[in-house]
């Protein structure tokens, strides 16, 4: 464990004082390619225009309600659903604004994902460096994970923005550790609990990780460190093992080894080659003595600091208390019934999210990713195209990697206990650190080439990537609307089953139809997940389609219906073949898309009433 919130990581000192070369003509082409992919990924954000599926529409749908009444509230439809609240009320407030169009409400995630990268490259200034901050940000930019969840009505982008300000409020509290810096911890930590409850992983990973630093148990930190052990003038010792491997790797290499214990000896050789043999032994140095501190010094707050920002989380449960008591009648009733909880293997399934996704580019994608998560974690750049890799990892990015990965350990295993399911856009809760470690790994290697075609290339794959994946259909909702429009009269009857296909198709279906949910029979626009499994297992599929036929009477019956979903694996089916068997004149009107091609996909069957 370490310092990681406080102090940047240790990399090879260059001169401040020597002004820069000159930008020439290369320097301004990949500025000039890099400024394009970044705005082409800016305008990315904002072009979704596809109907909204189940999560958006449902959204929205509560987001609308009003707050106070007698009739259905938000807290009515929140209790419902089993979210928390911080959401929706800027979702309400942002919708009176601009309306409940698909653009509108899509664009309030697409300006709050751009807006947390302001606060990301602050969080990794002060946690990476600054060089390491500014590539993090253009990971960011050009994810396709972050691309796709900019254009989704949900919670997601907030959660990457008020992530990034915990991390500076932590950073904060760790270097100086005041009643101002725990107040800014709990509004962080209580806003992020108020906004999803996969948060609350996250804060449970983090105060972990602050006991321990507070605590600094032998087992894990040792003795205390000392400024002036090893070598004169205070530098840390170094490791033998290691400087022999350094000088064995540079003797490959055809270069010097060098000393750490003098400057560089006069190198053989004279011009230009003799030039580039001196900076790689004095690099070659100077990732000794970086590699060689195994445990970085405290900040100067301590334990103090520390204890600050644990006090602060801990103060978060002041700023979610109002919301306790909706907390715990969601905990007992709704949860996650439409899915399983995950095994242990999902957790590298949500790297492979967070790199690309499962696409070919997104599998390219991933190569790159995994190799500058490799370097950020165990990297030291010695200079030139060549790294050291130190199998203990280094500071920042051992922490930073093992507060992404503990908080999905963490997650699975709540899964596990509590029977909730893994969504992979559940994962942003993690995000953040993960995107430092890769902003951090992009610096390891000094070799500006091929950092800038690693950096372009994955850039241009991210956008590539994530503009598919943004363009992809989410839910047939329109081509039903248009098949009803075109074959549907005003009192015809239009079963949707199951029910999680209802707020998708109650934004488009025209108007003059009965529609009613299976098996609740309620109005399309939300979902009622309060003792879902339980409800529709007790649901009788024979009386609710003879409750069907009587209503319709003359009137012809629309059903859509999906197989496959997780406690209707026999209800819809069931209905379907009721109606058909009294109503024989059945034909399929719209085939269930496939699910490479469409998220939420489903097919639509009429059954005409019998001949009078």
């Amino acid at each position: 464990m370490t310092d990681v919130a406080v102090r940047p990581a240790e990399r090879i000192p260059e001169p401040v004082d020597t002004p820069g070369p000159r930008p020439g003509r290369a320097d301004r082409i990949y500025q000039a390619v890099m400024l394009l992919i970044l705005a082409v990924a800016v305008v990315v954000r904002f072009t979704a225009r596809q109907d909204l599926w189940l999560d958006e529409a449902q959204s929205v749908a509560i987001a609308r309600l009003p707050l106070t009444g007698d009739g259905p509230t938000m807290i009515t439809g929140l209790r419902e659903d089993g979210s928390p609240p911080l959401y929706y009320l800027i979702l309400h407030v942002w919708i009176s604004l601009f309306g409940t169009g698909n653009s509108a409400v899509r664009a309030l995630s697409a300006i709050t994902n751009l807006i947390a990268a302001w606060p990301l490259y602050l969080l990794g200034r002060r946690v990476i460096g600054q060089r390491a901050a500014q590539l993090a940000v253009v990971f960011y930019i050009t994810s396709p994970f972050a691309l796709r969840f900019a254009t989704e009505t949900r919670m997601y982008s907030l959660i990457v923005l008020l992530t990034a300000l915990g991390g500076l409020a932590i950073e904060r509290a760790l270097r100086k550790p005041t009643a101002l810096s725990v107040a800014y911890v709990a509004l962080a930590a209580g806003s992020l609990a108020l906004t999803h409850y996969w948060c609350l992983y996250l804060l449970l990973t983090v105060g972990g990780w602050l006991v321990l630093l507070w605590w600094r148990p032998k087992l894990l930190f040792g003795r205390a460190d000392r400024s002036d052990d090893g070598q004169p003038g205070g530098g840390p010792s170094v490791d033998p093992a290691t400087q022999d491997a350094v000088d064995v790797g540079l003797a490959l290499a055809g270069l010097p080894a060098g000393s750490i214990a003098a400057d560089p000896a006069p190198l053989p050789g004279t011009g230009a080659a003799a030039a580039r043999a001196a900076r790689h032994s004095a690099a070659a140095a100077a990732a000794r003595i970086a590699a060689a501190t195994a445990r970085p010094r405290f900040p100067a707050a301590g334990r103090r600091g520390a204890f600050a920002a644990v006090l602060g989380i801990v103060c978060g449960a002041i700023v979610f208390s109002p919301w306790l008591g909706e907390f715990r009648f969601q905990s007992a009733h709704t949860g996650t019934p439409w899915g399983e909880p995950a095994s242990f293997a999902a957790i590298s399934h949500a790297y492979g999210q967070w790199a690309g996704g499962p696409s070919t580019v997104g599998r390219i994608l991933l190569l790159f990713i995994t190799c500058l998560v490799a370097l950020g974690i165990a990297g030291r750049g010695l200079g030139g195209r060549f790294v050291l890799i130190d199998l203990r990892g280094g500071e920042p990015g051992r922490t930073l990697f093992l507060l992404s990965t503990v908080t999905l350990l963490v997650a699975v295993a709540a899964g596990k206990v509590v029977g909730n399911a893994w969504a992979d856009r559940y994962t942003a809760t993690a995000f953040v650190p993960f995107l430092l470690v890769v902003g951090l790994g992009a610096t390891v290697v000094r070799h500006q080439r091929f950092v800038r075609v690693t950096v372009a290339v994955c850039a241009l794959a991210g956008v590539a990537g994530g503009y598919a994946d943004v363009q992809m259909q989410r839910t047939q909702a329109t081509d039903v609307a248009s098949v009803l429009k075109r074959e549907a009269k005003p009192g015809d009857l239009l079963l949707i089953c199951p029910d999680q296909l209802g707020p998708g198709l109650a934004r488009t279906i025209p108007p003059g139809l009965n529609v009613h949910l299976i098996p609740t029979w309620g109005p399309p626009d939300r979902v009622n997940w309060v003792d879902y499994e339980e409800r529709n297992q007790a649901a009788d599929g024979v009386k609710l389609a003879q409750r069907a036929l009587a209503e319709a009477g003359g009137h012809t019956i629309f059903m859509a219906d999906s197989g496959g979903y997780r406690t209707y694996e026999t209800l819809c089916l069931q209905i379907q073949t009721e109606i058909q068997n009294k109503r024989p004149k059945a034909s399929l009107e719209m085939e269930q898309g496939k699910p490479s091609e469409v998220y939420e996909n489903y097919q639509l069957v009429r059954f005409l009433p019998p001949p009078s």
